[in-house]
């Protein structure tokens, strides 16, 4: 309990004084810049480019091939984490299976051959 109200107190300490001892900001600085036109606010592919259709299917393949990329990527990562897997499930099988057989088992085991698990 007292730590936890020590540790509220140092935190409303810590708070206060960063309010209260912080630094003045400065105001900002009014920068007078030149009023823009029509012409420089409109996007320069418009003047250049007066087919928006084949720009937007260039802009529309080129989203597609690096999907297609990012789709080849993540299916090689799947293999490769499948694989992964499949060979630690191997390793954990054969592991399993050539375990030796534990000390209560062979005791049991040698109990019932002397006759005392009757």
């Amino acid at each position: 309990m007292r730590f936890l109200i020590g540790l509220a107190l140092g935190f409303g300490v810590g708070f206060a004084g960063a309010v209260l001892f912080a630094p003045e900001r400065t105001k900002r600085r009014e920068v007078d810049w030149p009023a823009a036109t029509a012409e420089e606010v409109r996007p320069p592919a418009f003047e250049e480019d007066h087919n928006i259709m084949d720009s937007l299917k260039s802009a529309l393949r080129s989203v597609r091939e690096q999907v297609s990329e990012a789709m080849e990527e993540a299916k090689k990562a799947q293999a490769e984490a499948e694989r992964e897997l499949r060979e630690r499930y191997a390793k954990k099988v054969q592991r399993d299976a050539w375990e030796p057989p534990k000390v209560e088992a062979l005791k049991s085991k040698a109990s019932v051959k002397r006759g005392k698990g009757k």
